[in-house]
């Protein structure tokens, strides 16, 4: 949808967007998640470089529940907090950070042994519906559902790669108060390979393993276009996944 036609719908259904950071999490046994914050980027921006930094941050689980909340204070803007992630048994979720006193951008940590990687969030928005609008996409997204299909409202397009050594997997991130039905299309090579619906809670988040459309040939490395369109405001980040798929080191990927 085009943004003048998606500003006036927000309008016409009361739609608010609330500005706010939010981060991936992921959490497997042996793999540690963490997110770090700081505000090193107020020692160059005047009147911002005197601390305390007070922050907060909110770790939501895949069902969109709250998992946790953690207060943060920064000393000084050279100052960072690493606040540890709780696993839980979904294991994944997106986590808003508090940033009315940070000008920075933060990182997610992932380390399993030897292994470490890391990713930076977005400073956009999470969208909240009033409860007229969620009763009206809640009957028009099921009769939708029954053919596959979802309210076009946002779109995105996405490369992923899938073989037996190494394949990325999606993290879905659904940033809005209302059930989100995320409709994927692949192909491969201008090869149409199939459709999936993917239904993701309030404030939800689902991990999507891609090989399910079609595993690639032996010894081979496959890569895929992803078409994504969903109903509400969501987002992805990769995650990437080595011979021991999820079990094994993982890393989380930002896309644009």
């Amino acid at each position: 949808m085009a943004s003048p036609l998606r500003a006036l719908a927000r309008s016409l259904l009361g739609v608010e967007r609330v500005s706010t950071y939010y981060l991936p999490w992921l959490t497997r046994p042996g793999l540690d998640c963490a997110i770090l914050i700081n505000n090193v980027e107020a020692r160059f921006k005047q009147g911002y470089t005197q601390g305390p930094f007070a922050s907060s941050a909110r770790q939501y689980d895949a069902d969109g529940s709250l998992v946790r909340s953690y207060d943060v204070t920064l000393a000084s803007s050279l100052d960072t907090a690493e606040v540890r992630m709780e696993p839980t048994p979904a294991g994944c979720g997106f986590v808003t950070v508090d940033v009315s006193q940070i000008h920075s951008d933060l990182y997610v940590t992932l380390s399993h042994r030897d292994t470490y990687t890391a990713t930076h969030g977005r400073h956009e928005f999470i969208e909240r519906y009033p409860i007229r609008t969620r009763l009206l996409m809640a009957v028009l997204g099921r009769l939708l559902a029954f053919g596959g299909r979802t309210i076009p409202a946002f779109r995105r397009d996405q490369y992923v790669y899938v073989g037996a050594d190494s394949r990325s997997h999606l993290l879905l991130m659904n940033l809005s108060n209302v059930t989100n039905r995320v409709r994927i299309g692949a192909s491969e090579a201008g090869r149409f390979l199939g459709r999936r619906l993917v239904t993701i809670p309030p404030m939800g988040s689902r991990t999507l393993d891609l090989a399910g459309f079609a595993e690639p040939k032996l010894g081979t490395l496959a890569v895929r276009r992803l078409r994504l369109e969903g109903n509400a405001w969501f987002n992805l980040y990769l995650v990437g996944a080595g011979p021991q798929d999820l079990a094994g080191p993982l890393s989380l990927m930002h896309v644009k």
